[in-house]
């Protein structure tokens, strides 16, 4: 029994932070109709960057946090204006720009950092003993709490500032946004800073548990894709359910059936989703 509510707390933990990269993925989707293939390496820059920021410049682990996430959304708003603002209109070349782009960037991270795993210090060490019934590493349980600290905050941007009013009326009604003032361009450089700066929070949080190597990017992106197709496009509370569900999936089908199929099971979640409900738990049938 403790065994089983160990392997479920980690499916929550890692599920929150699948969360947080899912809404990186939903919001750029939603807000600009662009399928961003380099998510994924945004992730693994922002572990490589906290990484370096503590090892080699001796930055304290939680300040080089959020440090690797301003850099990434700066990284971000830097495709926007580059790479990605350019194809608006033409879905398909954006499509093939950010696939490219991926390419690029997993290559740029071999070579500028190497092929072997990294792993950021541990923001605390010891373990918490857990209702009496198994210890629990202190580094993941501040890991969680700081996620849903990510989750809530952007939960209140969405729902509650000008800014999340924007984001909300573009992706309902691009043109009605912009005849009451709202500047399309500046919203979606923004979302697209702000969704690979999402990518790069579960970067940071996750590196210190698992180390990031170039040819980690791949199962980011995919576990990103596979919570929004579950949870439903353009819902926020859905990539946070998708992202627990695909958590404890994997990491109960790791600990009783193999870790060597541990990603076969959100394909086959993906599968599923797209046969039984295309349109996920929460997202909105179309016509």
């Amino acid at each position: 029994m403790s065994e089983l509510l160990m392997y479920l707390t980690n499916g929550i933990v890692i599920g929150v932070i699948n969360a947080i990269s899912a809404i990186g993925v939903s919001l750029i989707v939603g807000i600009m109709k662009v399928v961003n293939f380099a998510h994924g390496e945004l992730y693994i820059f922002a572990g490589y960057f906290s990484y370096h920021l503590s090892v080699s410049l001796g930055v304290p682990p939680l300040l080089a946090m959020p440090l690797s996430i301003f850099l990434i959304f700066l990284i971000g708003i830097g495709m926007e204006r580059t790479l990605i603002r350019p194809t608006y209109g033409d879905e398909m070349y954006s499509l093939i720009i950010t696939f490219v782009l991926s390419i690029v960037l997993q290559n740029a991270a071999l070579l500028i950092f190497g092929p072997y795993p990294q792993k950021p210090p541990n923001w605390v060490t010891g373990a918490m003993n857990i209702f009496g019934l198994y210890h629990y590493g202190n580094q993941r349980i501040l890991s969680f709490f700081i996620s849903i600290g990510v989750l809530l905050s952007i939960f209140y941007l969405i729902k509650r500032t000008w800014f999340g009013k924007s984001i909300r009326a573009i992706s309902q009604d691009r043109e009605m946004a912009a005849l009451v003032g709202v500047d399309h361009l500046k919203v979606n450089m923004l979302a697209f800073g702000l969704g690979a700066a999402l990518a790069g929070a579960a970067g940071v949080v996750l590196s210190p548990i698992f180390p990031v190597t170039p040819s980690g990017s791949s199962s980011v992106s995919l576990n990103a894709f596979i919570v929004v197709v579950l949870g439903g496009m353009g819902s926020l509370k859905g990539c946070v359910v998708g992202g627990l569900i695909l958590g404890i999936l994997e990491n109960l089908g790791a600990a009783y059936i193999s870790t060597m199929y541990r990603h076969i099971f959100g394909f086959i979640i993906l599968i599923l989703v797209l046969v039984f409900r295309p349109w996920g738990l929460f997202g909105q049938k179309t016509q």
